[in-house]
């Protein structure tokens, strides 16, 4: 087990037989959240180049998003590719242009768009090194965006992990937020915590005094499920794990109580930012677990962006130019 479900897991236990939330006047509710169902447009911008990873934005997919019911997408983008490692660490201004482009799209079609600094992955070896550079790299976005439409909203940093601490990650979020604030005042700004950006970090996170951020947090738990024989991970699990006795899904439904008590709290609303499942395992389980985690975050008010569009978790089939219809009502149909 991951850190996460395990401590779920003892804590589900310790409960003394009881279970999470069982009916709406129960649960524990989030502030309403500016972004309700979302898509992550993976395996584009995230990639060294567009392209490199089989996928490249069109503006057909959002029309597409669009007429399905999706009001956001998130634009995972790795700026760190296109930017001098030199001061003034300045960004490829094709790149640049490029992301403006995708972003007028959205406004065109009527979808909120979520741009974040993905894969940043010396940032996460050697935070303090970095440190000036992700400054640099978050001041042009937002001379770049300057006067934007309130329906672009910014993400600080993806998945902090290894020596970003969660002390660490606090820190550079007050750092970030305050770049973005010079430009954005009213902006809404994503923020996030360690532990490649878990419930479990972000619970143990103080996350900065804003009343126009939005916390965050991922959940592919349980990972020995969602990622079983995933190609691009250094040790997959193995394959033939299935999903959805009661003690998973009781697992799964205080996972989601647990994020809307720390919202609740921290008087924010909240997005879970990434959630899915391996495109191998069997498809009625993707489906199950995909319903299951989209319904307990909506029941609880959590906003939610599913990874993702059309790569290796995906809801839609790009070789054949058209959804997986169990995948796409699993997401949107009650």
């Amino acid at each position: 087990m991951r850190p996460m479900i395990a401590a779920l897991a003892l804590m589900l236990a310790a409960c003394s037989g009881s279970e999470p939330s069982a009916n709406a006047d129960e649960m524990p509710k989030a502030p309403s959240p500016p972004v309700e169902r979302c898509m992550n447009l993976g395996g584009g911008l995230e990639a060294p180049n567009e392209g490199d990873w089989g996928y490249t934005v069109r503006k057909e997919d959002l029309v597409r998003l669009k007429e399905a019911g999706f009001d956001t997408v998130r634009l995972p983008i790795k700026w760190s590719a296109h930017a001098s490692d030199k001061k003034p660490y300045t960004i490829d201004p094709a790149f640049m242009a490029r992301i403006k482009e995708i972003t007028g799209w959205a406004d065109e079609i009527g979808l909120q768009i979520l741009i974040d600094v993905h894969h940043y992955n010396a940032l996460m070896k050697k935070p303090d090194a970095h440190r000036a550079r992700l400054g640099a790299i978050w001041r042009q976005i937002a001379e770049a965006f300057e006067g934007a439409p309130d329906t672009v909203i910014f993400e600080l940093i993806n998945e902090p992990n290894d020596r970003m601490t969660v002390r660490k990650t606090d820190a550079i979020n007050r750092e970030l937020l305050a770049i973005v604030r010079e430009k954005h005042p009213d902006r809404w700004v994503v923020v996030g915590s360690a532990g490649w950006g878990g419930l479990d970090a972000l619970l143990k996170s103080r996350p900065p005094e804003d009343d126009r951020i939005i916390l965050t947090f991922h959940s592919y738990e349980p990972y020995n499920f969602t990622h079983q024989g995933a190609s691009f991970a250094d040790d997959p699990p193995p394959v033939g794990t299935r999903w959805g006795s009661n003690e998973d899904r009781n697992l799964m439904a205080l996972g989601a109580d647990m994020a809307a008590e720390f919202a609740r709290d921290q008087g924010r609303p909240i997005l879970l930012g990434e959630f899915g499942v391996y495109e191998d395992v069997p498809l009625d389980q993707r489906v199950a677990w995909t319903r299951a985690m989209r319904e307990f975050a909506e029941e609880r008010n959590i906003g939610w962006c599913y990874w993702d569009y059309a790569t290796t978790f995906r809801a839609y089939n790009p070789e054949r130019e058209t959804w997986i219809r169990s995948m796409l009502s699993a997401l949107i149909e009650d």
